[in-house]
């Protein structure tokens, strides 16, 4: 056989290792993406647990200002304010909450402060509500208020006790608020496929939540959304008939356009960004997206209504120029907030008065818009 011969295949070998490399790469990071996980990863090392205080090795989220939850098997705690720095260590603050926690203990930081139901941890009265859906029931929790409801929806495998950080401001607006569970959350019925459909189908769990509190007596409705939550708040605007009952939103780190979100990620692991085309060709091949009909920023007529919107500068996980975009070609409905030092959804934990204070006084805003929202365009 010729040299060329063998040249040829050999360049013919190494083309298909190279696509089956690129093929199993990239079923691999579409799970990370469309399988549920909720599981957490304890990827942080207690060196020293002296009473109210943690040790921690020095890292981007260790030293971030704020309050934030700290999980181990076990265990949680409250993760407060930075007292030292030295010596590639962090020493911070922690309240115990449950369990004990030691030295060389495996932790991970958490943007949800709280653990546990509204009553065991803020001292709310709440009811469990069953929230009749398409798939079956999506538990829920409720607190009530006025007639005006928010309904909070938390990022992909989250749960509703990420709303627990805002749930004592939503209280003191008057506001009856419903934590909502969606399709492949702990307790709630899985998606056919057992995949998350980011967004393309969970909105209509959100709008079952809505059809549920439009018939326990709510008048209007603020929907609230961060994360994988906030694609699911503008598909529901884009395609539920009950839009019209929403007066305002609240957006933290919006997932509202997906192809960014996928490019980021793949440079955050060293890649380039068009590694992450074919990460989007297997996804559309799993579960059929309309990678157009996700992207809210190709349809901002279906979000013009007041608008709060928080994104942290420093999220690794859903980029911020997609809330800049949005901000900047909605700038009459769109109030924006860029919050210096915030992870991903991670903007209340930097500084949780200066938050609360924004979202009352967006609030208070929204309590002389009489009716309904009426969407244009």
């Amino acid at each position: 056989m010729s040299r060329r011969r063998w040249v040829s295949i050999g360049l013919a070998v190494v083309a298909v290792a190279i696509v089956a490399a690129t093929a199993a790469g990239s079923w691999y990071f579409s799970s990370l993406l469309l399988v549920p996980e909720h599981g957490e990863d304890y990827d942080l090392r207690v060196h020293a647990a002296p009473p109210g205080r943690v040790v921690l090795e020095r890292t981007q989220d260790t030293v971030r200002p704020g309050v934030y939850g700290l999980d181990w098997k076990g265990g949680h705690g409250v993760l407060g304010r930075v007292r030292s720095i030295r010596d590639g260590e962090v020493t911070r603050d922690l309240r115990l909450t449950q369990g004990r926690l030691a030295a060389d203990t495996k932790v991970a930081i958490d943007p949800n402060v709280y653990e546990g139901t509204p009553r065991l941890t803020l001292g709310i009265a709440f009811r469990r509500v069953a929230v009749r859906d398409e798939l079956g029931v999506m538990p829920a929790w409720r607190v009530d208020g006025g007639p005006t409801w928010a309904i909070f929806v938390h990022g992909i495998d989250g749960t509703p006790e990420a709303g627990l950080r805002i749930l004592p401001t939503l209280r003191r607006a008057g506001l009856t608020t419903l934590l909502i569970r969606y399709r492949n959350d702990p307790g709630a019925p899985r998606s056919p496929d057992g995949l998350h459909h980011l967004g393309l189908t969970e909105w209509r769990d959100l709008q079952a939540a809505a059809r549920y509190a439009l018939s326990h007596g709510a008048r209007r409705l603020i929907l609230v959304g961060e994360s994988m939550g906030g694609a699911l708040v503008t598909q529901f605007m884009e395609r539920s008939r009950l839009a019209r009952h929403v007066t305002g939103l609240v957006l933290d780190a919006p997932a509202l356009s997906w192809k960014p979100i996928l490019e980021l990620n793949a440079t955050e692991r060293g890649l380039p960004a068009f590694a992450a085309e074919p990460v989007e060709w297997v996804v559309g091949l799993r579960i059929d997206v309309d990678w157009n009909r996700l992207d809210a920023l190709d349809h901002t007529n279906d979000l013009r209504l007041p608008i709060l919107l928080f994104h942290g500068t420093e999220d690794t996980v859903v980029p911020i120029e997609t809330s800049e975009t949005l901000a900047r070609k909605l700038p009459r409905y769109v109030t924006f907030h860029r919050v210096p030092r915030a992870g991903h959804v991670e903007s209340w934990n930097v500084n949780p008065r200066l938050y609360d204070t924004r979202l009352r006084a967006f609030l208070g805003r929204l309590r002389n818009v009489g009716g309904t929202a009426h969407r244009t365009g």
